[in-house]
């Protein structure tokens, strides 16, 4: 992705940020204080109540039952990037597989693709296990190229991909993947011809077809937080975490290690896990100018009068051209505002491509003519129809933190023990945060060598300068 930001980026949520169509109404952990006051100290702090920190919250009660957690978050619980996403939980490393394959040979290159996967197959599973009521729905998904040169990119990736698989062995992969078959067969290929007929798209060059889910992320994470504070876990909402301070070496040992300092009062811990992701740079400077605060927007949009309960609509898409390239999918039968389409991205009609940008609380003019009547010039007057009345039912933007070589971070700060970061999915948290939270509570848990064997090294954060690994 072409990140252009030169400068530093740091800063902090924005008060009154718009409203997510997932957020109405807002959920009743919304504005949770599990006690009135903060505590004075605390075994782990985690600061941010995204995917990523309830991911955390969940996975380390699972290791240690009677671990003392604190969870700071700044606004409401998933109030930032999570609860604004656009609804998807699908993958799709094999649209960079060439290049990672190239940069970091097969081995990299499928851990790469196999932590998505087991991203979007373990949030599943948790949803079902856990029987969250998430709207969670199986679906085909389909990236549709209009695009010449994106559709010849994405051919040379599916064929990369499919020489490296006619020479896999289990020495080139990770172990899971190595013994999973489906991998040979995840993908469908449909030239122009037929993904005009299934897509209804008369533009479309070709499309390239998988499983996916879609969901409501909010209503996922507000689940998991409520089950983590039923275990014990203490979340103080509204609670703007303004620095975080490293006590000196002198300091007695009877003294945490961290002094977290917000509005309410300050707070000593062992452990702070930032799960902050666009604001990560505000608390851990050396973050600063490598994630990059970036505005994305989401339109709900009624359909047009012809395609409006058509099968066609079943299935979600992203959608590459030489403008934008958005993506959307329809609210299923039997969900709440059932046909409304989720229309997101967009973001490159606007000067600057929207970076960096910390202002949630309003959205883009272009960015929203481009959302709310893109989809009838896709599909074309004939097929799309009239509009309806009031097309329009919701907008709202979310801050996303886009690094600067498209990868997370994951791991403990150098000369900081203690202070560990999870952050930075460049727009691609419902693939990535799952798994990434796996593997800071098995760090945290001192497993360093097992996630060693699974977590891309291309994640690490010794690869960020002036982080002092080098």
């Amino acid at each position: 992705m072409n990140i252009q930001v030169s400068e530093p980026a740091a800063g902090f949520p924005v008060e009154n940020p718009t409203e997510s169509y997932w957020q109405t109404p807002p959920l009743p952990i919304s504005d949770h204080r599990t006690t009135p006051h903060l505590p004075p100290t605390a075994e782990y702090c985690i600061v941010g109540s995204g995917i990523t920190g309830a991911s955390i919250a969940y996975k380390l009660l699972n290791a240690n039952p009677s671990a003392q957690i604190l969870m700071l978050e700044g606004r409401t619980a998933c109030s930032g990037a999570t609860g604004r996403n656009g609804g998807h939980c699908r993958a799709g490393r094999y649209l960079s597989f060439a290049d990672n394959l190239a940069k970091w040979g097969a081995e990299e290159a499928w851990k790469l693709e196999a932590l998505e996967r087991a991203t979007v197959r373990n949030v599943v599973q948790l949803a079902r296990d856990l029987d969250i009521p998430c709207d969670l729905v199986a679906s085909e998904t389909a990236d549709v190229f209009m695009d010449p040169v994106q559709w010849e990119a994405a051919l040379a990736n599916m064929k990369a991909r499919e020489d490296a698989l006619a020479e896999l062995t289990s020495a080139s992969m990770p172990e899971e993947s190595a013994h999973d078959d489906s991998i040979r067969h995840e993908y469908k290929i449909w030239y122009a011809e037929e993904a005009r007929e299934k897509l209804l798209f008369p533009k479309a060059l070709g499309a390239i077809a998988f499983q996916s889910y879609t969901l409501s992320p909010y209503k996922l994470v507000c689940s998991l937080l409520e089950h983590a504070v039923q275990r014990g876990m203490n979340l103080q909402t509204n609670t703007m975490v303004t620095s975080i301070d490293c006590l000196p070496a002198s300091a007695p040992a009877s003294q945490r290690r961290w002094t977290i300092c917000t509005a309410r009062g300050n707070i000593q811990a062992n452990n702070v896990i930032l799960a902050t992701n666009a604001y990560t740079g505000a608390l851990y400077s050396p973050l600063a100018s490598f994630i990059i605060p970036t505005r994305g927007q989401i339109a709900v949009v009624r359909p047009g009068s012809n395609i409006s309960g058509s099968p066609v609509l079943s299935r979600s898409c992203g959608l590459a051209d030489v403008v934008a390239s958005p993506y959307y999918h329809s609210r299923a039968p039997g969900l709440s505002g059932e046909g409304d389409i989720v229309m997101g991205g967009g973001r490159t009609v606007a000067p600057g491509r929207e970076q960096p940008v910390f202002d949630d609380s309003t959205i883009h003019p272009l960015v929203s003519k481009y959302l709310t009547t893109q989809l009838a010039i896709y599909f074309g007057a004939d097929t799309w129809g009239s509009n309806p009345v009031d097309p329009v039912v919701q907008e709202w933007t979310g801050i996303m933190g886009y690094t600067r070589d498209t990868e997370p971070i994951v791991g403990q700060a150098p000369r900081r023990e203690g202070l560990w970061i999870c952050a930075g999915f460049h727009g691609h948290g419902m693939a990535l945060a799952f798994q990434c939270a796996e593997a800071t509570v098995q760090m945290l848990m001192g497993q360093s060598d097992d996630v060693e064997k699974w977590l891309p090294q291309s994640y690490k954060l010794g690869r960020v300068p002036g982080t002092g690994f080098e």
